[in-house]
């Protein structure tokens, strides 16, 4: 019987993950019918409503199977630091995360019976009843609910810790909770926290906005650092913000800005852009990428290391992600320069800080994720990282290359020259990466694509490049789907909490509140950014760069418009020292991926990019004086004709 239940339950994730994948490719055909019906001057009714549903569909249906592959974030280090504790931190964050879940799930159900019930449709040209979509958000949520119970109970009952299992073999911990009775001692000791601080939340004064953000700033802190998920730590911030300090009824107002950010159409272009990766990611796009550098830049000073930021750059403008331009390229370069004696903290360190690339050189994810954060326009954010990507590619270069001069006994002996023939054959190896991120960018530049239009160019041409050099197969095409739809729902989820918690706190007043406060200083945008800076390193050590961003753009947003500051240019800004945020411990995820390939102490690969750092530190002062970096591409790009 129990094996029956396992296997029925493992079953019901890998379907609503195969579903999930499904809306995914909906998503892709529905952009290519609105982009076709553009072009040749037809009207597609609904068609930006339809996509947003897909959206919205792959979202809340990819979060369980997302959760039960151990793909959602959250901050493990006090977790993974707990030793024979271990248990007791999983138990308390399984029932807390049920909890929220259950919430989540239970106003989620609402959401479509409230809909059918007042018959409640689209505002778009579809006009179709919400409540069929929603049904999406409903079946979703549930399944998260009951993914998360399943686990807590495997945590309270079984001998698993969870679906995050720890670096160290279970079974050479000492378990402290060992017994059923400690078991279900902690258990009731953390519902008795979650109740007791419910009741103490509620019914504060609306007009503190001291004890407001004392609150936010301890509940979300303590939430995320027990090891919640960020996603339900949002939500948890959220909620308790919401039963403090306002009347409104916290389940209803979440539902309807969950499904309402869920189902943006301007957010299709982000799971279409990490698809695009992952083809290229599982093809041999990516190895051809380095036998068509490698002949040039070996020539130059510092050798091949050049490869780590020339890739990197290149695997960037046609991916987006951080973590997969680090795989791409760190799978290709790390033997070869092994091979070729090169040392290892340079070949470590520059990997490190040269993948964070894939944040700022479009298609950036995380300006995705600002651009719907701030209602700026993505194309434009787009542009504004050409400049300051390559800017800051040249800076790694120039490291490389100081480097080799300072340290000359370091180096390896220089590679054999194969000729200028020689080195030209290889690059033809080039073109197809070429003709893609010519499709993708230089569609958004000619005005003929939106960002999202110019994902699903990214999706077609990559599919059809992968296929033309027959490393298209169908289980690579059903494992980078499959592996997109896990990456759009792990970053979904920290949307939608993000987009309650901003709700809460715009009810609750404090982005207002700080603003005044910030203004009332008479700080010049000088001393604002350096005071930023600041404030993003650090939570850059404890959160990864998607989540500082929603997590703060609520408060920071009203901050840097009073101060007059572009919010494009700001873009560029954090992107950068979110870049810093991916090679800072204790939880810079560049750091967790190269410890995973390299098996080097993560302390060791965070001392190795610590130049990288202080290059990136560098970057923001540059930007600082030098703003048309950033601003004069989209300042170009707002020129010519841009499509609706």
């Amino acid at each position: 019987m129990t094996a029956m239940l396992r296997g029925g339950l493992d079953s019901l994730y890998r379907i609503s993950g195969l579903a999930a994948a499904a809306a995914l490719v909906a998503i892709l055909l529905l952009v290519i019918a609105q982009m076709v019906a553009r072009w040749l001057g037809l009207l597609l009714p609904g068609g930006a409503s339809y996509a947003g549903y897909a959206m919205a569909t792959a979202s809340f249906l990819g979060l369980a199977y997302t959760f039960a592959h151990n793909e959602h974030i959250r901050v493990g280090l006090f977790v993974e630091q707990s030793g024979r504790w271990r248990r007791g931190f999983e138990i308390w964050c399984y029932t807390v995360g049920v909890a929220i879940a259950l919430f989540f799930a239970w106003y989620a159900i609402q959401a479509p019976i409230l809909s059918h019930r007042i018959n409640d449709v689209s505002q778009g040209q579809d006009g179709t009843p919400l409540w069929i979509p929603q049904l999406g958000m409903a079946v979703g949520a549930s399944l998260l609910a009951i993914v998360m119970i399943d686990n807590l109970v495997q945590v309270l009952w079984g001998r698993g810790l969870g679906v995050d299992a720890p670096v160290a073999p279970a079974e050479g911990l000492r378990d402290a909770l060992a017994g059923p009775k400690a078991r279900a001692a902690m258990f009731g000791l953390a519902l008795l926290v979650v109740y007791a601080a419910v009741n103490a939340t509620t019914g504060f004064d609306r007009d503190a906005t001291g004890l407001k953000i004392g609150i936010f700033l301890f509940v979300m802190f303590f939430l995320l650092g027990t090891g919640l998920w960020v996603g339900l730590a949002l939500m948890g911030v959220a909620y308790m913000g919401m039963i403090g300090f306002t009347p409104r009824n916290p389940g209803s107002s979440m539902a309807i800005t969950v499904w309402s950010s869920a189902s943006s159409w301007t957010l299709t272009s982000l799971p279409l852009f990490i698809w695009m990766g992952e083809i290229l990611y599982r093809t041999k796009l990516s190895e051809d990428m380095f036998k068509g550098l490698a002949p040039w830049l070996a020539r130059l000073p510092g050798g091949l290391l050049h490869t780590n930021v020339v890739g990197c750059t290149v695997f960037a403008a046609v991916s987006g992600s951080s973590a997969a331009t680090l795989m791409t390229v760190g799978k290709m370069s790390i033997p070869e320069l092994r091979s070729r004696g090169y040392p290892e903290y340079m070949i470590v360190g520059t990997l490190a800080g040269a993948a964070t690339l894939g944040l700022m050189i479009p298609p950036s994810l995380t300006l995705i994720v600002y651009g719907v954060s701030v209602q700026q326009s993505i194309t434009a954010l787009f542009m504004a990282g050409v400049i300051p990507g390559l800017v800051l590619a040249g800076l790694f270069m120039g490291y490389i290359a100081l480097w080799s001069v300072v340290r000359p006994q370091d180096a390896p002996d220089p590679e054999p020259r194969i000729g200028f023939i020689g080195a030209l054959k290889n690059s033809v190896l080039l073109i197809p990466v070429i003709i893609l991120i010519v499709c993708v960018i230089g569609s958004m530049y000619a005005g003929i694509a939106t960002a999202t239009e110019a994902a699903a160019f990214g999706v077609v041409g990559s599919l059809l490049l992968a296929a033309g050099q027959r490393s298209l197969t169908f289980a690579t095409l059903k494992e980078s789907l499959l592996g997109a739809t896990r990456t759009s729902a792990m970053i979904a989820l920290i949307l939608m909490g993000a987009a309650f918690l901003t709700l809460s706190m715009g009810f609750t007043g404090v982005p207002r509140a700080l603003a005044g406060v910030i203004a009332s200083w008479n700080l010049s945008p000088y001393a604002l950014i350096a005071a930023l800076t600041v404030f993003y390193i650090i939570i850059g050590m404890f959160l990864d760069g998607i989540s500082a961003v929603v997590l703060t753009m609520a408060i920071i947003e009203p901050m840097i418009t009073a101060a007059g500051i572009d919010l494009i240019w700001f873009g560029i800004f954090i992107v950068v020292v979110v870049e810093m945020a991916q090679i800072t411990p204790p939880v810079g995820f560049n750091l967790f991926v190269l410890q995973g390939m390299t098996k080097h102490d993560m302390g060791y690969i965070a001392r190795t990019a610590l130049p990288m750092f202080g290059i990136m530190v560098l970057m923001v002062v540059l930007l600082v004086l030098f703003p048309g970096l950033a601003t004069w591409l989209p300042d170009m790009l707002r020129q010519a004709p841009v499509p609706a």
